[in-house]
């Protein structure tokens, strides 16, 4: 990476411009990831900062995110055998069920994906 320098005063500042384009919206998985690595890696937040990619990592990971845990509570409502019929005779014991395996799903993903 090659970095220009502007003098001013008789001191070089780097002339540094951020990257033009439109940034994806951030959504609940990327901003975890934001906050983890303003918190915990501040220097690798910071490179990819000045890189230009902090935006596409972010994006990146959310829908990494999104469709690891959508796919873990498909095989988990599989395996718990959580179905159709029981949505339908039973929605409210359902609707428990699948908050309880989406919740499980996002802990695995975090820990797995965005606390690394």
């Amino acid at each position: 990476m090659s970095t220009d320098y502007t003098n001013v005063n008789g001191y070089l500042v780097p002339s540094f411009a951020l990257p033009t384009g439109s940034t994806p919206p951030l959504g609940k998985y990327g901003a975890m990831r934001a906050r983890f690595l303003d918190e915990h890696r501040p220097f690798e937040r910071d490179q990819m900062l000045l890189d230009g990619t902090l935006a596409q990592h972010l994006a990146g990971v959310d829908s990494e995110a999104h469709n690891q845990v959508s796919a873990l509570v498909r095989r988990l409502a599989e395996q718990r055998v959580v179905s159709e019929d029981l949505k339908r005779h039973h929605p409210l014991e359902w609707a428990a069920q699948m908050q309880a395996l989406q919740a499980q799903a996002e802990e695995i993903v975090c820990c797995e994906l965005i606390y690394i």
